[in-house]
């Protein structure tokens, strides 16, 4: 299958406990692979969280993706840390539970210092009766960046019963299924949902005179301009995005997917963020090494330009298979592409954080120790 555009990398992050492990068993399920095994619904309780990186690559709308499962505990938080360094965006998945903000705050702290776009999944407001507005403000509390809501939830009560996309003004239902059926935004919910929509274009016009100017002349730019604008921003590291869903009822994951599809960076612009050149021969950048009992010393690396294929050169070492890693499984794939997520073996020459190109070896003075 030809791909219209280089792998996009986001890297999955949260706080220890059930939340997370329930977001990544969901989004696996949603974009059906074998990262580990089927489901039976949208969410299996009761998996232990999970403490090593995993990956997985995902073919999504004639897009290629690849999900790296973070580590929670505080101890692999350095893992987390290489794993984000190569990483396009960083997606938080924060449930609505107290303490969520506090525990997240040295990921911000990391995200901001690097300058790494991020987006937030509220997860499991439903469960909780959680306010949105609460746990808004608690993030704010420890993000460096204002959060500005994507997504703006229908209530019933202490009930999410819709969402509205505040960028495309489509609204649905609350569902389990991956298609979640539209719904009319109540009349009484209507000056709120406009409320939060006409705050989301403020924060994003208080950099671009086009849209500023279109909003006090009531003249609001079609949502292809205002995806670009959004996508824009999140590079630029202006605002923090925050999504609304539930991976334990299976809803909203399709809608956060397609706002990552529309608005997160590509590798060309990460590779800008991290003062890569765009011209020379391959470059790959490890992030990290593993010691297999038989195969030896194994790194898993993103290639940042050009193409590695088996057999050939790279940092001055024979390239013996390239693979590409799907959770617990490899498989052999011949040649990588600039973008992708790939795992070589015995580079023993290499340490975590090194860049391998065709003039060799070298260590970036800000890779974190």
């Amino acid at each position: 299958m030809k791909f219209s555009a280089p792998p996009r990398v986001v890297a999955v992050v949260g706080v220890q406990g059930e939340g997370k492990t329930a977001f990544w068993d969901s989004l696996m399920w949603l974009a059906r692979t074998s990262a580990m095994p089927a489901p039976q619904g949208p969410a299996p309780a009761g998996r232990a969280p999970s403490q090593e990186l995993s990956v997985a690559t995902v073919d999504l709308q004639g897009e290629r993706w690849t999900f790296i499962d973070c580590p929670s505990a505080p101890e692999a938080f350095q893992e987390t840390q290489h794993a984000l360094m190569i990483s396009d965006a960083a997606l938080l998945v924060c449930d609505a539970k107290e303490g969520c903000a506090q525990a997240l705050a040295p990921v911000l702290r990391f995200l901001d210092s690097r300058r790494i776009p991020h987006f937030f999944f509220l997860n499991a407001l439903n469960e909780s009766g959680a306010s949105v507005r609460a746990l808004l403000s608690s993030l704010q509390v420890v993000s460096g960046h204002p959060l500005v809501l994507r997504e703006f939830p229908l209530r019933e009560g202490q009930r999410t019963v819709g969402v509205v996309d505040l960028v495309s003004e489509h609204s649905w239902g609350v569902t389990a299924a991956s298609e979640a059926p539209p719904m009319v935004v109540p009349a009484s919910q209507r000056p709120i949902e406009q409320a939060a929509r006409r705050q989301m274009l403020e924060r994003l016009a208080d950099q671009d005179d086009e849209l500023l100017e279109a909003l006090v002349e009531d003249s609001v730019p079609p949502p292809e301009m205002l995806h670009e604008q959004m996508a824009r921003a999140l590079k630029d590291n202006r605002l923090v995005p925050v999504f609304l869903g539930s991976a334990e009822q299976g809803w909203g994951l399709a809608q956060l997917l397609e706002g990552l599809r529309h608005e997160a960076p590509t590798v060309e612009e990460t590779r800008v963020r991290l003062h890569l050149t765009a011209e020379g021969g391959p470059l790959a950048q490890c992030f990290k090494t593993y010691h297999l009992p038989q195969e030896g010393k194994q790194c898993l690396m993103r290639l940042w330009r050009g193409q590695v294929e088996d057999g050939c050169t790279l940092g001055g070492m024979r390239i013996e298979g390239v693979l590409r890693p799907h959770g617990a499984a490899q498989h052999a794939i011949g040649t990588a592409l600039m973008g992708e997520v790939m795992a070589i073996r015995r580079l023993d020459q290499v340490r975590t954080g090194d860049l391998v190109g065709a003039d060799g070896v070298s260590r970036p003075n800000d890779w974190p120790q």
